[in-house]
């Protein structure tokens, strides 16, 4: 077992967890919510709300996998490299768009998952 990349399972795990719930009631219930807003932007954004929800899903499951032995290391790179790049990509946005890191925390959970998961691929 790569205790490493465990972690980075038990953060991504979490990490949907957070998504789909706390996420689900700030975010994609007042997007549904909104009326101003036409039918195929509200819904690609919703679409695109459950695509996260996989992803995440899949990364822990990545992770569990690689963490177990039970798949190849190709997977945890992917799942690391994929974390990296939304972490980088939240702090981009914050950034960018003058965001207050505490309004988009994204970062807060990227980061250490990405940790985790480049750790567990060194040892």
């Amino acid at each position: 077992m790569n205790l490493w990349l465990a972690a980075a399972a038990i953060i991504a795990a979490l990490t949907t967890l957070i998504h789909a719930w706390l996420g689900g009631r700030e975010i994609a219930a007042p997007l549904l919510a909104a009326e101003r807003l036409r039918n195929v932007p509200k819904y690609t954004m919703y679409y695109c709300w459950h695509l996260v929800t996989i992803i995440l899903a899949g990364q822990a499951l990545a992770f569990t996998l690689a963490a177990s032995g039970h798949a190849s290391r190709d997977l945890a790179i992917f799942a690391t490299a994929g974390a990296g790049l939304f972490a980088a990509w939240s702090l981009g946005m914050i950034g960018g768009f003058r965001l207050r890191p505490a309004h988009f925390p994204q970062w807060a959970l990227f980061t250490p998952m990405t940790a985790c998961g480049a750790l567990g691929l060194w040892w």
